[in-house]
């Protein structure tokens, strides 16, 4: 008579941990992606709420002349993000993802003005944008984002009479990628390839105007 083997076989313990590791695996890339869709959502609402301060503050003014992260500062915005030297012309500002904060107005202060965040990674990037198209009258990608956080103002203009904006030349490989214009909708396709055409970061510039 013959004995009844015990136990698994190597084949079976092979099966079982294939399965284990799948099971880890499915769910460290769930956890993933809820954090990055929960760091995608407080930053999109902590942009909305600093352009609606800055707005405000600026509403009953022809112009945005004079603005300066300082100023922006002053008025309250980004008062969930990192500050450092408040109320001096050092003043800097980092966003949760850890990326410098910029603040200008377009041309000298005419009739517009960005915020702008450096350090976005790659794989936020498509879905940060769709989120800011509703408060942003034009969104604009910066592959490699740029070591002054305020560099994008050099180049950048405006042409009232469509309006639009518009880059001059001087970015080089980098250069910055329109996904959404004063007077235009974003596309989600080529807002994606815009996101991923840009690198493993960029950086992210939201415009606010007047003139739409």
């Amino acid at each position: 008579m013959k004995n009844q083997q015990s136990g698994y076989t190597l084949v079976e313990l092979s099966v079982v941990m294939a399965l284990a590791g799948l099971i880890v695996v499915g769910s460290l890339v769930g956890a993933t992606t809820l954090l990055h869709q929960q760091t995608v959502n407080e930053l999109a609402t902590q942009n909305a709420d600093a352009i609606k301060r800055v707005n405000e503050a600026y509403a009953q003014l022809p112009s945005y002349a004079g603005l300066s992260l300082r100023q922006a500062v002053s008025f309250g915005a980004f008062s969930q993000f990192a500050i450092t030297q408040r109320a001096t012309n050092n003043v800097t500002v980092t966003h949760p993802l850890r990326g410098a904060v910029g603040v200008a107005p377009v041309n000298g202060g005419a009739q517009a003005w960005g915020l702008y965040l450096n350090a976005i990674p790659a794989e936020l990037c498509a879905e940060l944008l769709l989120q800011s198209a509703p408060v942003a009258d034009a969104l604009v990608i910066f592959p490699g984002g740029m070591g002054n956080p305020n560099d994008w103002s050099r180049g950048l203009f405006i042409d009232t009479n469509v309006p639009a904006i518009t880059f001059g030349a001087g970015f080089g490989a980098a250069a910055p990628r329109i996904v959404k214009n004063l007077t235009e909708e974003i596309a989600p396709a080529a807002l994606s390839a815009a996101c991923q055409d840009a690198g493993d970061s960029l950086g992210v510039l939201l415009l606010k105007s007047k003139l739409r």
